[in-house]
């Protein structure tokens, strides 16, 4: 859908998430909770109501409409409208009613019926096959080419994980919640003070930020490629898949994840078939390892340590 943003009141978006009830809350985040909104013509909608957090919500309200606005790609979450709206509300306040004012802040996108990438993540076994897994790698690397070399400056999401990345009913994926994306002109690399991106949990190993970037603040297009590359080997190998590969060999691992999608594709496929997808495998598994090497050696030295 192409279309500019609407102006959305309040009340409108109140009607048509139930009040923001918790049955329509589909999403949660740091800087908002996201609901699903049913029109008037039946249509499905998803509303990001941004929280009050001191003096970030302006900030990061202005940034994710701006970033969205612009963008106009398959592969990239369509916003359908917006609302920022001061309403006054009696309140009571040192045993007086007094009136306050009260902002809100919500962003109107479009609703992707299979939820967020992070719910379908599974081993070589289960799950999505692998021409379905392709899929979704191919079209959120597509998405994140025409957010870094396609518009007039590059945008760098920061922010790129399996939560963020939604799936349509056929499976095709759109890059997410752009509220942590800088605009940064034709420089190539900055540094920042404060740490940005989701950091992973001890059981992943690593975060997705890239180690330049933890130890030295250093933003560039190499943040969100090595958020792509931990993210392809969980959708290549599900939810446990860094952890594991952390420990192995390029070659070792490379091979094992081969085996093992060659096991489950040949119910299905055979001959000339069943090698290409074997050797898409190959390919997508030395990308994303090439990427992350540096992060790996340390977890491998690491492990060597008695």
């Amino acid at each position: 859908m192409t279309m500019e943003p609407e102006d959305l009141t309040f009340q409108l978006l109140q009607e048509i998430t139930d009040d923001f009830s918790e049955e329509r809350r589909i999403g949660a985040g740091s800087y908002g909770d996201v609901y699903k909104g049913v029109t008037k013509n039946g249509e499905d909608v998803a509303v990001k109501m941004l929280k009050e957090i001191l003096q970030l919500d302006d900030q990061q309200f202005a940034n994710e409409f701006r970033n969205l606005k612009m963008l106009k790609h398959q592969n990239i979450v369509q916003i359908l409208g917006y609302c920022y709206e001061t309403n006054k509300t009696p309140t009571k306040y040192n045993g007086k009613t007094v009136l306050a004012e009260k902002t809100y802040r919500a962003l109107c996108f479009e609703y992707l019926h299979n939820g967020s990438l992070e719910k379908h993540l599974s081993d070589e076994f289960h799950g999505f096959d692998w021409h379905t897994r392709y899929k979704i790698i191919k079209g959120t690397c597509e998405g994140l080419k025409h957010i870094h070399e396609e518009l007039a400056e590059p945008l760098y999401h920061l922010d790129l994980k399996p939560e963020n990345i939604l799936l349509d009913k056929n499976m095709v994926p759109k890059i997410a919640d752009f509220g942590l994306s800088r605009i940064f002109g034709k420089e190539l690399a900055r540094t920042t003070r404060s740490l940005v991106g989701t950091l992973a949990t001890t059981k992943d190993c690593s975060g997705y930020p890239p180690p330049e970037h933890v130890e030295r603040g250093e933003i560039s297009k190499r943040f969100d490629i090595y958020s792509l590359d931990v993210m392809m080997i969980k959708i290549l190998t599900g939810p446990e898949g860094y952890s594991n590969c952390a420990y192995m060999q390029n070659d070792g691992f490379i091979d094992l994840v081969q085996k093992n999608w060659r096991n489950r594709s040949q119910a299905t496929w055979s001959g000339s078939s069943l090698e290409a997808y074997c050797h898409q495998v190959k390919i997508c598994a030395q990308m994303a390892l090439n990427c992350v090497e540096e992060d790996r050696k340390k977890h491998q030295q690491g492990a060597a340590v008695p």
